[in-house]
């Protein structure tokens, strides 16, 4: 018998791209279903004048959807994942993770240069504490400002020159159709990505055994495990957005590889830790990866200081 589940999503270009791919690939898992968008506007949608670090609420980007799911307005909500906070609401589930998108940051700017190429005073529009944190303390004599808004406004502030470069999610121009606008693809030995980053989340109610089973169905266990390390990292260490923590974890042969940094914002100091664990803990591992930040004096210092 066929079901329409009502799949909420932000209104954003970006999202709807997102939820549009999830509902075309649940209604290819399950030709009974058929998926609604129901567009909700979150609070980081409707206030785009503060900078996000100066937020103090958690989840700017998703209460608003997980409400609409413990209110049942909605059957199902897309998140990106880098967006959803550590700890689901009492009643909601975490309930698929697709495969990931390269998680990689990427420089997009209208100069001819790559990002070692920049010259000292340029300035790179950010919106994130930890892309500052990673890029002050490689590169001292770049310069930042606030840079909100979709994809498309930033890219078009950046060919303004207003600001001249800009650091972006590379899943994001992916997903919208715009890898034509990288400029460079800054790998983990450069900048490490936000915990989550590119992987989207699905979130359901847990009594919903509908829903569950359905979204069940495009979970990606290797991407899963992958996440889970970095958020259990930021969860013990109590970190939101405002958090500077990058964190990645990569699979090799059943064994997962979790890099991770910690960066001031203005990037005078960061402690970085590496670590190996089996794919089948990845909480261990991402525990195991919190705990080596607070036993450094450095990175406790840090912790206590930034999140």
């Amino acid at each position: 018998m066929s079901r329409t589940f009502r799949l909420g999503t932000r209104a954003s270009q970006l999202a709807l791209t997102q939820s549009r791919w999830v509902a075309t690939a649940l209604e290819a898992a399950d030709p009974d279903a058929r998926i609604e968008l129901v567009e909700i506007r979150t609070t980081g949608d409707v206030d785009r004048q503060r900078a996000l670090a100066q937020f103090s609420e958690v989840g700017i980007f998703t209460k608003q959807l997980q409400s609409a799911l413990l209110d049942q307005q909605i059957d199902i909500a897309v998140h990106s994942l880098k967006d959803l906070p550590t700890v689901s609401p009492a009643g909601l589930l975490l309930a698929a993770v697709p495969e990931r998108e390269d998680p990689s940051d990427v420089l997009v700017t209208a100069l001819e240069a790559d990002l070692a190429d920049l010259p000292d005073g340029t300035v790179v529009g950010t919106g994130s504490p930890r892309r500052r944190g990673q890029l002050a303390a490689r590169y001292p004599g770049l310069r930042f400002s606030e840079l909100r808004g979709n994809i498309d406004t930033r890219m078009e502030k950046v060919r303004a020159g207003d600001p001249p470069a800009a650091i972006l999610a590379r899943a994001g121009l992916a997903r919208v159709g715009r890898l034509d606008a990288i400029r460079e693809v800054l790998g983990p030995e450069v900048m490490v990505p936000a915990p989550g980053q590119g992987a989207l989340g699905i979130e359901v109610r847990v009594d919903d055994s509908e829903s569950r089973a359905l979204t069940s169905r495009i979970e990606c266990s290797a991407t899963r495990a992958a996440v889970t390390a970095e958020r259990e990292l930021l969860r013990v260490l109590e970190g939101g957005c405002r958090l500077p923590l990058g964190a990645l974890a990569t699979l090799e042969d059943e064994t997962l590889h979790l890099r991770a940094i910690l960066a001031a914002p203005d990037g005078s100091s960061s402690v970085t830790v590496r670590l190996t664990g089996p794919v089948g803990e990845p909480h261990a591992l991402g525990a195991e990866a919190a705990q080596r930040f607070l036993q450094d004096p450095a990175g406790a210092e840090l912790v206590a200081r930034l999140r």
